[in-house]
């Protein structure tokens, strides 16, 4: 894995499939959102380790050795209009958010915001 700054901090995500959590690491760089390393993780482990103190926006990037979910092994992924989390995507046409239960279909964005913490 590559050398991380010190900005670099760990998002809560959700498994689409398994809906089970993990975390991200989450590096910003000119701009953008480097996921660099996604890892399990145990329900309430996020709030208590404090992932959701960091706040960024810009572009997504995957860094070249990114993992992807640990559940289910995607390398893609969509944030629920509703509820802000990360969630694994397998390219269907509509999705429901494992952690509120929203259901849409999908639009690209150009930039993300997100929140997080130490990891």
């Amino acid at each position: 894995m590559a050398k991380l700054s010190e900005k670099a901090f760990a998002i809560m995500a959700m498994c689409e499939e398994t809906k089970k959590p993990f975390g991200i690491t989450v590096d910003p760089k000119e701009g953008y959102c480097v996921f660099h390393w996604a890892f399990k993780i145990k329900p309430g482990q996020g709030a208590r380790e404090g992932y959701d103190k960091s706040h960024t926006r810009g572009g997504v990037m995957y860094a070249p050795d990114f993992n992807g979910c640990p559940h289910c092994g995607s390398k893609s992924f969509y944030i629920c209009g509703r509820c802000g989390k990360v969630v694994c995507y397998h390219e269907q046409e509509y999705v429901t958010c494992p952690n509120c239960g929203n259901s849409s279909s999908l639009r690209q964005q150009k930039e993300v915001d997100l929140s997080g913490g130490g990891f």
